[in-house]
């Protein structure tokens, strides 16, 4: 009984401790309890874990099938520890760190990014300083106009190194508000310039003309008197090339230099290396770096434009037009407050409007400056000299053959006013006596007798304004490329 009783107490004393044993969970890796025979240890669900790793099988223990988990490696067969793993937390990513604060980059300096372009575009790396001379002319009456414009200032323009001015450049001429320098492309024309050049002399004031050599050969005693009337007298290639920026550069500058040596043998009787006024302008305002970087050992000023009359696009073109020119011109000038004025002495529209703009720039405060060089140009010769006019054949090219490449714009331009035939604008240029003082050549009075009278100058009321001229480096750009299709006449 009593030894009954006592295994009674053991059995329910070791059931009692195995039932601690297995609600109790052991620490990993602890060794079975043994009483007597070794008993299976209760084992804890395994816990999903992606770094959870196969543990050694130990001795003396019970194997299990292992479970097939999605996250954790298969375990190998054969015996394996019993183990019991509390689930640990997956770690946080860690915090991003702060994006450091936007501190706003300073703007760049408007007069720096202005000087950078210019050196890129004229090859100056250091943009060459300038010292220009302003005088103000003794005032003296004008005959018969007590109210002409006149002349308010002079402005001896330093060239030395290159100079670059004008809209192309995004330069502009020292000038006060409402200063203007008016400038002439394209001529000398018989009978069209010297309708610019007498209401020129009436207002009592200068200009500019930039000279094209072809037009010199043709006009030559014309291009005499305009700079006999003291207008300053510059260059604008020999043919006008449009595309002369895209030439082999030697071929360019023969362009250009044969230009300045036709005008400056009429006018001075010689020609050298140098143009006789450092003053040029590129046909079409195209610009090219490699011409540049030459002009600048020329000590060349190279000129843009501020404002301009249109006077190359349709509707602008003809005396009817006259009206529509001088609006533009006008309409430019306000929203620029005066500058680099572009007319074309060859047309008849501008050519009919210079007496009207200048009384309207006047009644409106604007004040006409004449730009010189600060080296005056040798004095000017006299003595015969017979044009040279290109032929009605020169000028007529078949459509399909029309170009801006092959296009010669000087002969065109001459042969618009002539209109006969002559000898080719590409001979030599006939030698003169500069000691002997002659009427002209019969040839000459002959092609004077066939022009037709110059038309009347352009008077009356203003049309309304037209719209507020376009921005940008040069307003008539776009509309330059529609007028030169109609110019080559491809439309």
């Amino acid at each position: 009984m009593r030894r009954s009783s006592l295994r009674r107490l053991t059995v329910l004393g070791v059931g009692a401790a195995a039932l601690a044993a297995a609600m109790t969970p052991a620490p990993a890796q602890q060794a079975p309890m043994q009483l007597g025979a070794p008993l299976p240890r209760p084992v804890a669900a395994p816990q999903p874990h992606p770094a959870a790793a196969p543990q050694p099988a130990e001795v003396g223990t019970v194997a299990k099938k292992p479970q097939a988990l999605p996250t954790a490696a298969p375990k190998p067969a054969g015996p394996a520890v019993a183990t019991a793993k509390t689930a640990t937390p997956a770690p946080k990513p860690a915090a991003k760190p702060a994006a450091p604060a936007k501190v706003a980059a300073p703007k760049p300096d408007a007069a720096a990014l202005r000087a950078a372009n210019l050196a890129r575009v004229t090859g100056q790396t250091t943009p060459v300083v300038h010292h220009h001379v302003f005088e103000t002319p003794k005032p003296t009456a004008c005959p018969g106009n007590p109210d002409a414009i006149g002349v308010s200032r002079v402005m001896k323009v330093d060239t030395e190194g290159g100079y670059y001015v004008g809209q192309t450049y995004q330069t502009r001429l020292p000038l006060e508000p409402k200063e203007v320098v008016l400038t002439f492309d394209d001529g000398p024309m018989q009978g069209r310039t010297e309708r610019v050049l007498e209401a020129l002399d009436k207002e009592c004031t200068k200009a500019s003309f930039f000279i094209v050599g072809q037009m010199a050969k043709a006009y030559p005693e014309t291009l005499r008197k305009t700079a006999a009337n003291g207008h300053t007298i510059a260059y604008h290639t020999m043919t006008h090339p449009l595309t002369m920026v895209k030439w082999p550069l030697d071929k360019a500058q023969a362009n250009v230099r044969d230009g300045w040596q036709t005008v400056d043998q009429i006018l001075y009787g010689k020609a050298g290396d140098a143009p006789a006024t450092p003053f040029f302008r590129y046909p079409g305002l195209f610009n090219s770096r490699a011409l540049n970087d030459w002009f600048n050992g020329l000590d060349m000023g190279v000129w843009a434009i501020d404002a301009a009359g249109n006077d190359w696009l349709k509707g602008y073109i003809t005396l009817a037009d006259g009206p529509n020119v001088m609006n533009r011109a006008l309409a430019e000038l306000e929203a620029r407050q005066g500058g680099i004025l572009l007319l074309h002495d060859i047309k008849d529209s501008s050519s009919s409007i210079v007496g009207p703009l200048l009384r309207e720039l006047k009644k409106r405060g604007y004040r006409i400056v004449h730009i010189v060089p600060k080296t005056p140009p040798p004095k000017l010769i006299s003595g015969p000299i017979r044009g040279v006019v290109p032929s009605i054949a020169e000028t007529t090219v078949p459509v399909d053959q029309r170009s801006l490449d092959n296009f010669d714009a000087g002969k065109r331009l001459a042969q618009e006013a002539a209109g006969r035939s002559g000898k080719t604008s590409a001979a030599a240029l006939p030698a003169y006596d500069a000691g002997r003082a002659s009427p002209a050549t019969a040839r000459n009075a002959a092609m004077a007798a066939e022009l037709p009278p110059p038309e009347p100058e352009t008077t009356g009321a203003i049309p309304a304004a037209r719209p507020k001229p376009e921005d940008g480096w040069f307003s008539s750009t776009a509309a330059s490329f529609r007028g030169i299709a109609s110019v080559v006449g491809l439309r």
